[in-house]
């Protein structure tokens, strides 16, 4: 391992920079864009910035020969890749920056052969800087070229760049009353700065199971790393102290990369990117393999003290490609199960069952309230029985039944036996329970008598509520499900899930009893003092597209008839012609009284005790008693924040 200190023109001679795939992609926001463009700023000569570290592993590959003669050698960036890219976005914006001055045009030709892009001796281009394979085409097509591409950014990383490179250039433009000189030659100073006040510390490494070593003794480390990044870290330091035969080692190193490349390309693609969820994958697969207290997950210090290099360092080996192997099965699992709606999802199944498991999936993610405590049960039986969709499908069916009866219906915390099922997922990974057993597991966690009871009494309401009503946060998903019900068999609602979660309550509920009756005399003569009771009540309620037309209008005028027609020979707002099932059901009704309300509550709830209904028969005093919490079931936990929402 050497080391060196050195300025960039330095750093860039005679390399060409990777990107490996087991690296995150471009992560840096426009704070820490703008945090490197002030320091520069302020920069003045012969001061030196600090620019952090860069740690370098020189590759397999041949060199590449430059038109000029001159011989690359590619270096794979194991380190420091954030600050690396960011600077070359830099260097790119300022060429084209300069290139306007024809005065300047040398130094602009100049800074792009020199840091950006050159060309082979066939006259094909040389990157000097690639990066991992999620994002360099964006990169190569939208981010470099003077006039990019229409793509639209593939993952949240290459938005990132998008943002990073007009960030940059907006900083680089002339400003209002600076003139042509002054602004030519701020860009010049700018190029001084850049290419001799900037002093990097360079790691070259032999092998990359080296660099584990490197980070357990580096401290400045500029942005901090998120546990997945300090795990994979600590794994190529272990990799590296093992005392077996260097082939095994370096079997282990690269194991690790390639499931890094495997797990961020896996999140990246599915949207999940963001630390919250890489912590969360960490965690939910730690507790299916390793340890299911969910309250002794430590992060890399779990990592540590398990795989510790004080144990036999043969079974030290075994133990850590069998954890890496785990964690990148895992990382598949973990996407299906929150983004199950994707091309890629359930690959390993038969095309025929994947439609079935996007759709079930799908419904537990939709059910809005809590998959946490699902989730290593998930993983577990995608792990234990990878072939057999029929097992995950009841899983699945289970999962989203609960979590309805439980944490919509029951309005359990979030950690509502979560304990319990982190057990459960843990005991059939490790092969303790079959099937059968776990699903029975499954039915003792949630079937304590307080949940059963709410849920009976939810489904055999005989009277108006506004407990299940406007303000229940499992509406859209109940009405939602109901709108499937009614759908003709073999197909499926005419408006889509997102549709409906997307839009606001006001914009996607209708009150057949309007919540404010006025001087409507239709329904003062059928609802006096039970208006307040009856307006909110789960029976006077639907799915629609068209609320702000309705208003608190009489009731057939808001049902009319399917040949109602507006002006322009439009099919005019109602329910007759809505395309909502369940508003053309509402259509059918002569009259809305309270029987009307009573009569379509009983309906709906009877369907959905059926709906939900979960079989105890089998499992011994289930519901008997209710069961006290868990004591680690008390601090309930919130939920992850999706900074990668925007990639849904």
């Amino acid at each position: 391992m050497d080391y060196y200190t050195l300025l960039l023109p330095t750093l860039f001679q005679q390399r060409i920079f990777l990107i490996p795939d087991y690296q995150r992609g471009y992560a840096w926001e426009r704070a820490q864009v703008g945090e490197l463009l002030e320091d520069l700023e302020l920069l003045n000569a012969p001061r030196r910035h600090y620019a952090g570290t860069i740690v370098l592993c020189k590759t397999a590959d041949a060199p590449i020969m430059g038109n000029d003669g001159t011989l690359y050698a590619m270096h794979a960036v194991v380190d420091g890749q954030q600050r690396l890219t960011t600077i070359m976005l830099l260097l790119n914006e300022l060429s084209r920056a300069l290139a306007a001055y024809p005065d300047c045009a040398p130094l602009a030709e100049g800074i792009r052969k020199n840091y950006v892009q050159t060309q082979s001796r066939d006259n094909w281009p040389i990157y000097k800087l690639s990066l991992n394979k999620d994002t360099h085409a964006f990169y190569r097509d939208s981010i470099l070229p003077e006039t990019p591409s229409i793509d639209q950014p593939p993952v949240r990383a290459a938005a990132r760049l998008r943002d990073a490179k007009k960030q940059i250039a907006d900083y680089l433009q002339r400003e209002n009353g600076e003139s042509e000189s002054e602004h030519r030659e701020s860009l010049t100073e700018w190029h001084a700065k850049l290419t001799q006040q900037l002093h990097f510390n360079l790691y070259e490494v032999e092998k990359e199971a080296e660099v584990g070593v490197i980070f357990e003794v580096m401290n400045d480390r500029g942005k901090p790393l998120t546990e997945l990044e300090k795990v994979k870290n600590y794994l190529l330091y272990a990799a590296s102290s093992l005392n077996v035969e260097e082939f095994a080692q370096d079997g282990l190193a690269n194991a690790v990369n390639d499931a890094w490349a495997k797990i961020l390309s896996n999140l990246m693609t599915a949207g999940l990117g963001s630390s919250g969820h890489e912590d969360q994958l960490l965690q939910m697969h730690w507790i299916m393999q390793c340890e299911p207290q969910a309250r002794n997950w430590d992060g890399v210090k779990s990592v540590k003290r398990a795989f510790g290099l004080r144990r036999s360092h043969l079974e030290l080996l075994n133990g850590l490609h069998e954890y890496v192997k785990g964690l990148r099965d895992s990382s598949v699992a973990y996407c299906d199960a929150l983004r199950p709606n994707r091309s890629e999802a359930f690959g390993e199944f038969e095309e025929r069952h994947r439609s079935d498991l996007r759709r079930w999936n799908s419904k537990l993610v939709r059910t809005g309230s809590v998959i946490r405590p699902f989730l290593p049960l998930l993983m577990a039986v995608r792990e234990r029985w990878p072939s057999d969709q029929e097992k995950y499908l009841e899983a699945l069916k289970f999962c989203e039944k609960f979590s309805f009866r439980a944490y919509r219906v029951g309005r359990a915390n979030s950690n509502f036996r979560e304990a319990a099922m982190f057990r459960l997922a843990h005991n059939v990974a490790a092969r303790r329970l079959d099937f059968g057993e776990a699903v029975r597991e499954m039915k003792r966690a949630y079937g304590e008598g307080w949940v059963r009871r709410a849920f009976d009494a939810f489904t055999n309401a005989a009277g108006p509520s506004a407990d299940y009503g406007y303000s229940w946060g499992g509406l859209k998903y109940f009405l939602y499900e109901y709108e499937e019900h009614l759908a003709p068999r073999g197909t499926e609602p005419k408006v889509g899930w997102q549709e409906v979660a997307g839009a606001g309550l006001k914009d996607t509920i209708e009150h057949v009893l309007p919540q404010d009756i006025g001087n409507q005399p239709y329904w003062q003569e059928r609802f006096t003092a039970e208006h307040k009771e009856y307006k909110d009540d789960i029976g006077n309620l639907a799915l629609t597209k068209w609320n702000s037309h309705y208003s608190n209008f009489a009731f057939p005028i808001k049902k009319r008839e399917f040949n109602a027609k507006t002006e322009k020979g439009e099919l005019a707002p109602c329910y007759a012609n809505s395309p909502f099932y369940q508003e053309r059901e509402i259509a059918e009704q002569n009259d809305w009284t309270k029987e009307s309300i009573n009569d379509r509550r009983a309906k709906m709830l009877a369907w959905a005790k059926e709906r939900w209904s979960v079989d105890f028969s089998d499992v011994d005093g289930a519901g008997a008693e209710d069961i006290e919490p868990d004591e680690d079931e008390m601090d309930d936990e919130a939920d992850i924040e999706d900074e990668d929402k925007a990639d849904e």
